[in-house]
């Protein structure tokens, strides 16, 4: 703050006091110091021994609290400096004390380490100031004069002597200081608690705490403490006796934040605050007019905080002077802050509790599900909550004041089981309470909770519980349960290993009857039939006779034979007070027994077995004792029949392996469960293993042919299979382990499954049938023998048959084209004829000619087409003679290779010495021709045509299909594309192309099909797709020599021909065409269209040199015709013209013309028959 100072001048100047008067003050002043309790006297001594000693005009005591210098002055400085602070590096005296050194000012004007701003208002011109304490200063003090003045060493030392005095002094009133603050705030603090503890109002403790500290304050502050409220927005509950109320009342309300004055303060983190002056501070905006009109100028606070850092609210100290605070407010500030955050935490605390006790008490006393129950020091029940009325069933008011056992069981009473529970309550913290107690209607219930003890009700208790029973029981039940699961586990360990009933049984009593602790348990086997049980073990505690034995149900009386034949179980837990005379008491008591349980088991309407626990004493019998029994009897009933079986079943076994071994069978037994397998020798020896050699699973999959591995184990699973359960069947090889022979078994068996559906084992029986598979094996082979041959004969059958309906399918299209074909010859013959006769006159001009000529050719290219017609249709006119193959073939090598192109290579085999072939040459030519274009067609990227020719051997079963014999095989094959099965199928239809429209006829094939049937040979295909095609022409051999060829002029030498012939055709074109040529020879023709016209002429007389007919006509045929004028005329010339030729009927003696024909045809054929007739 700034230093503030009225002007003091000095019109005195001390004299300096001679040496003896110095020693004098100092040793009073010694004196004086021992006896100063406070600083103040400290300086007052100070101040007068310096006066004495130096002659100072004022004087100064500095101490250093922290950063700053406080001063406490006396004499001419005391109006300037008393109770003032400045920061330690702004004034001489921290120069002082920071350095340990004294320092001597002449004149503090013309020194520049003197802040001029602080000493030029004051009266000082000179001064030395001196540290207190050693060896780090504390304090400083200064000595001061109004005059410029040279202080020698002497002076110096006096003031060092002085601080030295000073040093014990200052420490010694300051502990005293401390020590009177500390004993004051202690008896402060101590009326402060005891109004805490006397649960004084906390605005009243508030107040008290401010006037206390108000009291103790060195500066005289006022005090005012603010609390925050709830939501830390805003002060209240404000402390400040001191205050004027206009303030108080203006600061209670206000918010925290800036401008809110001592509210500012409280929004801020800083431990401390201190505003020097309201005036002109911000903080104190809208209230500083207030503050300063009741004259507050300064103001220091300290925030108030709970033992979690959390602040409560602030402590404020005000001052009517400017004034820096002094380190006794700061102290004073502390403690406040302290105390009000205790007295504060506590009295919330204190209401938290009143709270809490009202909430906690609505909560006892409405707990439903909680009975709260408490208790005095001495059991006595003082409070009964509303869940204790619920569970125990007692009102308040009828169990206030009795005693605490009320509701404990009886027997609980008499052991003192209430107060043991206090014991344990009070000696160790809590007593856990889990047991039945009584509810007021006397029924029972369990109970679950905890006895503690009040420490705040004179050594009372608190006993809080809830009814369990439901839970108690389930958990019971669950043990129950679980102890009963662990039996049976146990029962059925034991039962499971046991080979002998009586041991089964024995096993089960002993154990039912140590988990019952009864004296007596006993299985009983029974006889319905002869109304009789025998015991055959039991078990017997120590002292009681065994019951082993044979008994009748009748001697137990009548009650106890009607529940065993009826199924029912006999409880009994008193037989003296249950059972009358004649009930089988006496019996019962005759071995000892009060108590009894009889559970019989009916088996199919029948009783089986019995199982009877006894006591030698009276006994409640538990519904869970009773149902213990029943179970246990029905598992060792299974057991013993498991055992019974069993035993039986081995003996089976043994008969039965009496039985295999004589029988030469062997039998076979998988253990699943345990992986064992069993065989005996017989079975070891069909897998070549020695009789002595144990064996394992393994050695059955090993034994087994690899060829019969998967189809045995497939059978034998599905044997295992619960699903499936098939029966094991199989047949199979085996290879023996130590021979290695295979041998043949045949093997049964069936899977053995329990209850649950698991297989336990597969069983069954093996027999060697080597033998019998050998024999088989051989029936097998001469079946398959005989199957082929007859599978051979039905394949050999239905080739025929499929060669038969193809021959039959042949000839029907052989028919139709050779129909097509005579009647296309009906039809060319008058224009061939005609074309000839233009031709031949050379009608017309040349272009006439060129046409005639152009027809010319069409009629032969037509004629040769009719001509392959027939050849297909077999009813082409065939010259069949011996026919040199080779030579044919060769020759027409040269021909076919000129034909193909250059991109085709020719490749003609025909050895010179082949046979001969029976075959008409000009067909065989046209055949061969065809064939080699076929082949040159098939290959249009180029390629090579084998033409071959060979003498062949056929024999039965050939792809020729021909009889048996020898031939020549004729063949084209080419490298072309191939046929695939559907084009090859229809090769040698008529009219079926594969080369495009244009490009061929379709007939090609079908002429060389037809010419080999004609010839009595075959046609044979070859083909694939991609790798070419082979054509075969099979022809039969020739047994003669082939003659020379004959030459036949094609323009035989015309000579008149003179007489009268007949023409007999049909058709009227044919006849007209026909008698136009005849007539060109020198004939006169006379015409008949049928034959029964002809033979009506010639039966008239009328005389012919020549008859000329038609072979197929209606009615009477020309063959039919020539006969009958054989036999009328012999020696009549008769020439027979036909549009095909007919095998059948046909007399080969007749001169035949084939239709088309031309005039020079017709006069070669006359010359010819003129020839001959």
């Amino acid at each position: 703050m700034p230093w503030r100072c009225r002007e003091i001048r000095l019109t005195t100047v001390p004299v300096d006091p001679s040496g003896d008067e110095r020693l004098s003050h100092v040793l009073n002043a010694s004196e004086r110091l021992v006896m100063a309790e406070s600083v103040d006297e400290v300086v007052a001594v100070l101040r007068d021994v310096a006066r004495a000693t130096l002659g100072a005009e004022g004087i100064a005591v500095v101490i250093r609290d922290e950063g700053r210098c406080s001063y406490i002055a006396e004499d001419a400085v005391s109006a300037l400096w008393q109770g003032q602070t400045f920061a330690a590096d702004h004034c001489v005296s921290g120069w002082v004390m920071r350095r340990g050194e004294t320092i001597a000012i002449s004149d503090i004007r013309l020194d520049p380490r003197i802040p001029q701003d602080i000493y030029s208002p004051t009266f000082v011109r000179s001064l030395i100031m001196a540290p207190i304490g050693r060896p780090v200063p504390v304090a400083a003090l200064g000595a001061y004069w109004s005059q410029v003045r040279r202080h020698d060493d002497d002076t110096v030392k006096r003031l060092e002597s002085l601080a030295r005095l000073a040093t014990i002094a200052i420490e010694n009133a300051r502990l005293t200081q401390a020590r009177n603050r500390a004993a004051a705030l202690g008896a402060a603090q101590n009326r402060i608690l005891e109004l805490a503890v006397e649960e004084t109002p906390l605005n009243v403790a508030l107040d008290a705490i401010v006037r206390e500290v108000e009291a103790l304050s060195p500066s005289r502050f006022l005090g005012c403490i603010l609390l925050l409220n709830e939501e830390g927005s805003q002060l209240q509950h404000c402390a400040g006796p001191g205050l004027p109320l206009p303030f108080i009342n203006a600061v209670e309300r206000i918010n925290v934040g800036a401008g809110a004055g001592s509210g500012s303060t409280v929004a801020t983190p800083n431990p401390r605050a201190a505003v020097s002056d309201i005036t002109n501070d911000p903080q104190w905006a809208e209230l500083r007019a207030l503050a300063v009109g009741h004259g507050l100028h300064v103001c220091g606070s300290i925030p108030i905080r709970s033992a979690q850092g959390a602040t409560l609210g602030t402590f404020v100290m005000y001052h009517a002077e400017l004034r820096e605070p002094v380190p006794a407010d700061i102290e004073i500030g502390d403690f406040v802050v302290k105390t009000v955050g205790l007295v504060v935490h506590r009295a919330r605390a204190e209401s938290a509790i009143r709270s809490s006790e009202a909430r906690y008490r609505q909560i006892v006393e409405g707990a439903e599900d909680f009975a709260i129950i408490t208790f005095d020091a001495r059991g006595t029940i003082t409070g009964w909550n509303i869940g204790a009325q619920r569970i125990v069933g007692y009102r308040a008011e009828e169990v206030m004041g009795r005693d605490g056992d009320l509701f404990y069981t009886d027997s609980e009473q008499v052991e003192r089981v209430f107060q043991g529970e206090l014991e344990r309550a009070r000696a160790q913290g809590r007593a856990v309470n889990e047991r039945w107690h009584v509810h007021k209607n006397g029924a029972r219930f369990w109970g679950s909770g905890l006895m503690m003890p009040l420490a705040m009700d004179q050594g009372g208790f608190v006993k809080i519980f809830r009814d369990c029973t439901a839970e108690h029981q389930a958990q019971a039940a669950l043990q129950d349960s679980a102890a009963r699961l662990s039996f049976f586990d146990e029962l059925d360990s034991r039962l499971f290993s046991i080979r002998r009933a009586e041991d089964a049984m024995l096993a089960a009593t002993e154990l039912l009857g140590r988990r019952l602790n009864v004296s007596r348990c006993a299985y009983a086997d029974v006889d319905i039939d002869h109304d009789r049980f025998w015991i055959r073990s039991d078990y017997n505690a120590a002292g009681i006779q065994s019951s082993v034995g044979t008994y009748s149900l009748d001697l137990f009386g009548p009650r106890t034979a009607a529940d065993m034949r009826e199924g029912r179980t006999l409880i009994v837990r008193d037989a003296v007070a249950e059972l009358g005379p004649g009930e089988g008491l006496e019996t019962f008591r005759g071995i000892g027994i009060d108590a009894i349980i009889c559970c019989p088991l009916v088996k199919n309407g029948r009783l089986t077995a019995m199982m009877a626990v006894h006591q030698d004493q009276p006994r409640d019998w538990l519904p869970s004792e009773v149902l213990l029994v029943r179970e246990v009897v029905e598992r060792c009933w299974a057991h013993v029949e498991r055992v019974g079986a069993e035993m039986r079943m081995r003996e089976s076994e043994e008969r039965l392996r009496l039985a295999v071994e004589h029988a030469d069978i062997g039998f076979w037994d998988v253990d699943i469960v345990h992986d064992a397998l069993i065989w005996p020798p017989r079975t070891k020896a069909m897998f070549g293993i020695q009789a002595d050699v144990p064996v394992t699973i393994q050695d059955f999959y090993d034994g087994l042919h690899p060829e019969d591995r998967d189809a045995t184990i497939k059978a034998f699973t599905s044997a295992s299979d619960p699903e499936r359960r098939a029966l094991y069947d199989v047949d199979y090889r085996t290879v023996g382990r130590d021979d290695g022979v295979i041998r043949w078994v045949a093997a049964k068996g069936r899977g053995v499954f329990d209850a649950a559906g698991r297989c336990l084992r597969v069983t069954g029986t093996v027999v060697e049938v080597t033998a019998r598979k050998d024999a088989e094996e051989g029936l097998r082979e001469l079946n398959a023998t005989l199957e082929g041959r007859i599978a051979k004969a039905i394949a050999e059958r239905e080739e025929v048959q499929e060669a038969l309906r193809q021959s039959q399918k042949m000839e029907a299209m052989g028919q139709l084209t050779g129909g097509v074909a005579h009647d296309f010859n009906n039809l060319l013959t008058p224009i061939v004829g005609t074309l000839d006769m233009l031709q031949r006159r050379g009608v017309g001009g040349e272009r006439e000619q060129r046409l005639i000529s152009g027809a010319v050719q069409s009629a032969d290219r037509a004629k040769t087409l009719v001509q392959r017609l027939l050849a297909f249709a077999r009813r082409q006119p065939l010259q069949p003679v011996s026919v040199d193959v080779a030579k044919l073939v060769n020759g027409m090598g040269d021909l076919v290779a000129s034909t193909t192109g250059p991109q085709i290579r020719v490749v003609v085999d025909a050895p010179a010495d082949l046979p001969a072939a029976i075959a008409d040459p000009n067909q065989l030519e046209m055949a061969l021709l065809n064939l080699s274009v076929n082949a040159r067609d098939a290959m249009l990227e180029g390629g090579t045509m084998r033409i071959s020719a060979s003498a062949e051997w056929v024999c039965t079963g050939h792809r020729s299909r021909l009889p048996t014999g020898d031939y020549l095989c004729l063949s084209v094959a080419d490298t072309g594309i191939g046929m695939d099965a559907s084009t090859l199928a229809r090769a040698v239809e008529p009219f079926f192309s594969t080369k495009g429209v244009g490009k061929g006829t379709g007939l090609g094939l079908s002429m060389v099909h037809g010419l080999a049937s004609q010839l009595n040979g075959a046609l044979t295909i070859q083909s694939s797709p991609g790798l070419g095609t082979n054509v075969e022409l099979w022809l039969p051999r020739s047994m003669t020599v082939p003659a020379a060829a004959l030459r036949i002029d094609e323009a035989p030498e015309r000579r008149s021909l003179r007489g009268t012939a007949l023409l007999v055709d049909d058709e009227e074109l044919v006849r007209a065409s026909t008698s136009y040529m005849l007539a060109g020879l020198g004939y006169r023709v006379i015409e008949a269209s049928s034959g029964e016209e002809a033979l009506q002429l010639l039966s008239t007389g009328q005389r012919v040199d020549l008859i000329v007919t038609d072979h197929l006509m209606p009615g009477i045929s020309g063959t039919d015709l020539a006969r009958r004028v054989r036999n009328a005329r012999p020696g009549t010339p008769i020439l027979l013209v036909s549009g095909y030729a007919e095998h059948e009927g046909l007399d080969p003696d007749l001169p035949r013309l084939t239709k088309p024909f031309r005039e020079s045809d017709l006069a070669a054929s006359l010359a010819q028959l003129g020839r001959t007739s």
